[in-house]
């Protein structure tokens, strides 16, 4: 075993750790610095430049495809019809609700086998959820369907929606918080919006 023999702080009593005992018998601030100590010897200073690029092609798609839509959006509102004969309606709407189904599942298999790609499970069909609610509700406006698919959308997606979302934010949430001890962090962990892609949370945190 390695010798770690932590005097480099005055308000740190001197102490050898040669195994897990010794960690233990540390005071929670001591087993703090030592987390804060190893997790800066190995979080990333810099992005790698692999990573940079794709973060630059990710901002430069995402921004580009932002812009392009707004205009889009525009002419849309004046050049739509107010009526439409959709061709494929039965197709659009049953491959809608297979993916819808495939998303509830696979939250629903995650959650049981507590992984955590749940997390992006509980996002994807939280967002189906809200889309099949606004779709449900505009197609029918005014038809004899409206009260039924503002009752669905009240009563059951959009709830199921928001709850989901809940449970996904709290999830990562605990996530940040588990990291940011492990990582020696002093006081609460930061917001999720704070916090970097490469959690480094400690020291790279956005202001």
């Amino acid at each position: 075993m390695t010798d770690v023999t932590m005097h480099d702080e005055p308000d740190l009593i001197a102490t050898t750790i040669r195994r897990a005992a010794d960690v233990r018998r540390l005071s929670e601030r001591d087993r703090a610095k030592v987390a804060s100590w190893l997790a800066d010897t190995v979080a990333p200073t810099t992005i790698p430049v692999r990573a940079r690029r794709r973060r630059r092609r990710t901002i430069f798609a995402a921004s580009s495809a932002a812009l392009v839509l707004i205009p889009w959006v525009v002419t849309l509102s004046t050049a739509l019809p107010k009526a439409y004969t959709a061709h494929q309606w039965r197709v659009v709407w049953i491959g809608f609700d297979i993916v819808l189904v495939a998303a509830l599942s696979a939250t629903v298999w995650t959650a049981w086998r507590a992984r955590l790609i749940v997390i992006g499970a509980l996002i994807v069909t939280a967002t189906l959820l809200v889309c099949d609610a606004w779709f449900d509700i505009t197609m029918s406006w005014g038809s004899n369907d409206q009260v039924f698919s503002l009752a669905t959308a009240v009563i059951f997606e959009l709830p199921l929606a928001l709850y989901l979302a809940v449970v996904a934010s709290r999830l990562l949430k605990a996530v940040i918080r588990h990291v940011w001890a492990l990582e020696g962090g002093q006081g609460d962990a930061p917001a999720v919006y704070r916090v970097p892609v490469l959690i480094a949370a400690r020291r790279n945190v956005a202001t």
